[in-house]
């Protein structure tokens, strides 16, 4: 197995990448390390990497400022695995093994990439590997009501279930977005959400929705849900693409004809959350347009924001766009809402997200 290196140099922060063939390899500031060390606290000859039945390990060789796994100095020879953090004096690695499943991030060899920055890595980078490859994460669903107070469908969500990560979607895509695996994690969200909700027969329409980075590679967005549609054929699919990825009509015109060969409708979601893109809604109208909770949110009669929701509902209505409001908590809201005449309600008024179940019984 080879172990790869990777580093960023220089303030730019140039990448370089390093295949270590045989090892062990030699850490060190010395040139003829087979890894060399750019910081001044690193010792001459600092630490050895080797390898025993098919581990990696990490050893110091008396350096005087230390070398470091998960920010724990070592004194004697350290398994290194799957997203540990190393550091030789204050020089920043991140390891990555091959050990690698579908969802695994860590790609076909050991990598290890480099930072100046002494926390540039989180400590939970191990095990956010293991969330990726093991998948613990969850589908949870909250529903959709009609205007009329009767049920229509679900959004789908997604919880973790690794026993040292927070459950939450914020702790997850916070600790994915230091290591720069938003997209990796949004991609198994939305594989484990479609398969749970499959398997528990529900045939209501389900909206999911993508993380803001999966729009800068819309063909590889594509090629996912495509062959997410061919697993799941039979789910009744609506994809929300947030405000503020709506920004090239050519773009968002080929996603909608792709979508709709998929079978599955388009959603603008968060309509109302920054700079509502008229031009858009107009060019590309989508199948569904879902305002954002910050228009919707403790609204009342007679207020400025009563008045600008109606008057955005009114516009997209006469285009033939049916409505949601999203972050409905109170009757209040509810009611104000169903005067404007929006078409269908979501939020902790009508029902807060729940795990979805072994088998639907609706």
């Amino acid at each position: 197995m080879t172990l790869c290196l990777e580093c960023f140099e220089g303030a730019n922060r140039t990448p370089r990448r390093v295949d270590l063939k045989d090892l062990p390899a030699k850490v060190g500031r010395l040139p003829n390390c087979d890894v060399v060390l750019s910081d001044s606290q690193a010792s001459r000859v600092h630490a050895e990497i080797t390898t025993s039945n098919g581990d990696f390990i990490l050893t110091d060789l008396g350096s005087t400022n230390g070398t470091f796994v998960n920010r724990e100095r070592i004194a004697a020879p350290t398994i290194i695995s799957n997203g540990d953090v190393l550091h030789f004096a204050q020089q920043e690695f991140l390891v990555r093994t091959s050990e690698r499943t579908q969802t695994d991030f860590f790609g076909d060899q050991t990598m290890v990439g480099n930072s100046t920055l002494p926390t540039n890595f989180p400590t939970q980078a191990r095990e956010f590997g293991e969330l990726l490859s093991k998948r613990l994460v969850c589908g949870f669903r909250q529903v959709i009501i009609k205007s009329s107070g009767e049920f229509y469908g679900y959004e789908l969500l997604g919880r973790g279930i690794h026993p040292t990560i927070g459950a939450s979607p914020y702790e997850m895509f916070n600790l994915a977005g230091a290591m720069d695996m938003e997209v990796e994690l949004s991609e198994l969200l939305r594989e484990r959400s479609f398969e749970q909700a499959e398997a528990a027969g529900i045939t209501a329409p389900l909206f999911f929705n993508s993380h803001p980075k999966e729009s800068l590679k819309p063909d590889h967005l594509l090629r996912g849900l495509d062959r997410l549609r061919k697993k799941h054929p039979s789910l009744n699919l609506v994809f929300e693409v947030h405000e503020g990825a709506v920004t090239d009509l050519k773009m968002m015109a080929d996603l909608k004809v792709a979508l709709r060969e998929m079978n599955i409708r388009l959603a603008y979601d968060d309509f109302g959350s920054g700079q509502a893109r008229l031009q858009e809604l107009v060019e590309v109208p989508p199948d569904m347009l879902k305002f954002d909770i910050g228009l919707v949110a403790g609204i009342a009669p007679d207020t400025p924001k009563y008045r600008l929701l109606a008057s955005l509902n009114n516009l997209v209505k006469d285009m033939g766009i049916p409505t949601l409001a999203e972050g409905i908590e109170t009757a209040e809201v509810a009611e104000a809402c169903r005067e404007i005449g929006i078409d269908y309600f979501q939020g902790y008024f009508f029902g807060r997200p729940e795990p979805i179940p072994s088998a639907d019984t609706e």
